[in-house]
Protein backbone atom coordinates (compact mmCIF):
# COMPACT_ATOMS: atom_id res chain seq x y z
CA UNK A 1 0.00 0.00 0.00
CA UNK A 2 1.60 3.19 -0.73
CA UNK A 3 0.59 6.09 1.42
CA UNK A 4 0.86 9.98 1.20
CA UNK A 5 3.62 11.74 3.28
CA UNK A 6 2.29 13.85 5.82
CA UNK A 7 3.06 14.81 9.18
CA UNK A 8 5.47 12.85 11.32
CA UNK A 9 3.75 13.34 14.85
CA UNK A 10 5.64 10.94 16.59
CA UNK A 11 8.20 7.83 16.47
CA UNK A 12 8.58 5.46 19.09
CA UNK A 13 11.42 2.30 18.94
CA UNK A 14 10.64 1.45 22.40
CA UNK A 15 6.90 -0.18 22.11
CA UNK A 16 7.05 -1.38 25.30
CA UNK A 17 7.06 2.05 27.02
CA UNK A 18 3.86 2.98 25.38
CA UNK A 19 0.22 1.86 26.86
CA UNK A 20 -0.99 0.98 23.72
CA UNK A 21 -4.82 0.53 24.77
CA UNK A 22 -4.67 4.58 26.11
CA UNK A 23 -2.38 5.62 22.80
CA UNK A 24 -5.01 4.66 20.33
CA UNK A 25 -7.89 6.12 22.39
CA UNK A 26 -5.88 9.47 22.60
CA UNK A 27 -5.61 9.33 18.90
CA UNK A 28 -9.27 8.72 18.78
CA UNK A 29 -9.89 11.35 21.62
CA UNK A 30 -8.33 13.77 19.50
CA UNK A 31 -9.65 13.35 16.25
CA UNK A 32 -6.66 12.14 14.42
CA UNK A 33 -6.27 11.15 11.21
CA UNK A 34 -3.44 9.69 9.41
CA UNK A 35 -2.12 6.47 9.91
CA UNK A 36 0.27 4.18 12.85
CA UNK A 37 2.83 2.12 10.90
CA UNK A 38 4.63 0.04 13.15
CA UNK A 39 7.87 -2.21 12.11
CA UNK A 40 8.91 -5.75 13.67
CA UNK A 41 11.74 -7.56 12.57
CA UNK A 42 10.54 -11.15 14.01
CA UNK A 43 13.20 -14.51 13.26
CA UNK A 44 11.03 -15.35 10.41
CA UNK A 45 11.38 -11.84 9.03
CA UNK A 46 9.95 -8.41 8.77
CA UNK A 47 6.54 -7.53 9.50
CA UNK A 48 4.96 -4.05 8.79
CA UNK A 49 1.53 -2.68 9.55
CA UNK A 50 -0.75 0.63 8.99
CA UNK A 51 -3.49 1.58 11.07
CA UNK A 52 -5.42 4.08 9.51
CA UNK A 53 -7.52 6.54 11.14
CA UNK A 54 -10.20 9.39 9.65
CA UNK A 55 -11.49 12.08 12.60
CA UNK A 56 -10.34 9.77 15.06
CA UNK A 57 -12.36 6.80 13.77
CA UNK A 58 -10.21 3.31 12.84
CA UNK A 59 -11.10 3.04 9.17
CA UNK A 60 -8.81 0.51 7.91
CA UNK A 61 -5.22 -1.49 8.18
CA UNK A 62 -2.88 -3.53 6.65
CA UNK A 63 -0.80 -6.05 7.91
CA UNK A 64 2.39 -7.62 5.66
CA UNK A 65 4.16 -10.98 5.81
CA UNK A 66 7.37 -9.83 3.72
CA UNK A 67 8.98 -13.28 4.06
CA UNK A 68 5.92 -14.99 3.17
CA UNK A 69 4.30 -12.45 0.65
CA UNK A 70 1.29 -12.30 2.20
CA UNK A 71 -0.75 -9.43 3.07
CA UNK A 72 -3.82 -8.85 5.26
CA UNK A 73 -6.11 -6.07 4.68
CA UNK A 74 -8.82 -5.02 6.43
CA UNK A 75 -10.88 -7.05 9.07
CA UNK A 76 -8.52 -9.92 8.41
CA UNK A 77 -5.78 -7.78 9.32
CA UNK A 78 -6.81 -5.98 12.53
CA UNK A 79 -5.68 -8.79 15.08
CA UNK A 80 -2.34 -8.94 13.73
CA UNK A 81 -1.92 -4.46 13.48
CA UNK A 82 -2.80 -4.72 17.51
CA UNK A 83 -0.87 -7.74 18.00
CA UNK A 84 2.58 -5.75 17.31
CA UNK A 85 1.39 -3.03 19.66
CA UNK A 86 2.36 -5.16 22.27
CA UNK A 87 5.12 -6.90 21.09
CA UNK A 88 8.53 -6.39 22.73
CA UNK A 89 10.39 -4.74 20.35
CA UNK A 90 9.30 -2.58 17.61
CA UNK A 91 9.32 0.42 15.69
CA UNK A 92 5.71 2.45 15.57
CA UNK A 93 5.94 6.24 13.79
CA UNK A 94 2.34 8.35 13.78
CA UNK A 95 1.55 10.15 10.65
CA UNK A 96 -0.70 13.06 10.28
CA UNK A 97 -2.90 13.19 7.18
CA UNK A 98 -5.49 15.71 6.02
CA UNK A 99 -8.63 14.46 6.16
CA UNK A 100 -8.92 14.35 2.01
CA UNK A 101 -5.53 12.22 2.07
CA UNK A 102 -6.97 9.50 4.61
CA UNK A 103 -9.88 9.89 1.66
CA UNK A 104 -7.56 8.89 -1.00
CA UNK A 105 -6.07 6.31 0.90
CA UNK A 106 -9.29 4.28 1.09
CA UNK A 107 -10.72 5.15 -2.26
CA UNK A 108 -7.31 3.63 -3.94
CA UNK A 109 -7.22 0.91 -1.46
CA UNK A 110 -10.62 -0.20 -0.78
CA UNK A 111 -9.93 -3.43 0.43
CA UNK A 112 -8.18 -1.79 3.94
CA UNK A 113 -11.66 -0.79 5.10
CA UNK A 114 -12.98 -2.26 8.20
CA UNK A 115 -16.72 -3.48 8.08
CA UNK A 116 -17.73 -1.08 10.63
CA UNK A 117 -15.47 1.61 11.69
CA UNK A 118 -14.01 1.41 15.42
CA UNK A 119 -14.46 4.57 17.60
CA UNK A 120 -12.54 5.46 20.81
CA UNK A 121 -12.76 2.34 23.07
CA UNK A 122 -13.44 -0.22 20.05
CA UNK A 123 -10.02 -1.49 19.85
CA UNK A 124 -9.58 -2.97 23.23
CA UNK A 125 -11.73 -5.79 22.80
CA UNK A 126 -9.44 -7.10 20.08
CA UNK A 127 -6.21 -6.61 21.81
CA UNK A 128 -4.62 -9.62 23.92
CA UNK A 129 -2.14 -9.04 27.31
CA UNK A 130 1.05 -10.20 25.78
CA UNK A 131 2.05 -10.85 21.55
CA UNK A 132 0.81 -13.82 19.91
CA UNK A 133 3.20 -15.09 17.36
CA UNK A 134 0.62 -17.70 16.56
CA UNK A 135 -0.84 -15.27 14.75
CA UNK A 136 1.80 -15.45 11.92
CA UNK A 137 2.26 -19.65 12.35
CA UNK A 138 -1.60 -19.49 11.49
CA UNK A 139 -0.48 -17.18 8.15
CA UNK A 140 1.88 -19.04 7.02
CA UNK A 141 0.36 -22.56 7.56
CA UNK A 142 -2.95 -21.26 5.75
CA UNK A 143 -0.45 -18.94 3.04
CA UNK A 144 1.79 -20.75 0.12
CA UNK A 145 5.43 -20.52 1.07
CA UNK A 146 7.74 -18.74 -1.00
CA UNK A 147 11.26 -17.44 -0.54
CA UNK A 148 12.15 -15.25 2.55
CA UNK A 149 12.30 -11.39 1.21
CA UNK A 150 15.62 -10.17 0.09
CA UNK A 151 16.72 -6.43 -0.34
CA UNK A 152 16.48 -6.65 -4.07
CA UNK A 153 13.07 -7.95 -3.99
CA UNK A 154 11.52 -5.49 -1.72
CA UNK A 155 13.32 -2.70 -3.44
CA UNK A 156 11.00 -3.98 -6.64
CA UNK A 157 8.00 -4.74 -5.04
CA UNK A 158 8.21 -1.02 -3.77
CA UNK A 159 9.34 0.07 -7.68
CA UNK A 160 13.28 0.88 -6.31
CA UNK A 161 14.72 -2.01 -8.55
CA UNK A 162 17.49 -0.53 -10.77
CA UNK A 163 18.61 2.11 -7.70
CA UNK A 164 22.23 1.88 -7.66
CA UNK A 165 24.67 2.29 -4.77
CA UNK A 166 22.23 0.71 -1.91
Amino acid sequence: MNLPTGVMRGNTRNIQAVDAKRELDELAGMGFSGYVIESILLPSGLEESALVFRNGIGVGSQYEYYSRARTLQGDESLAHVLNVFIAEHAVVDVVELSVQQVDLVTAFNPKIKFSKPIAKGGFKPFMKDSFDASLAEKISSSAPTNEPATKESLFKKFGLAGIEGM
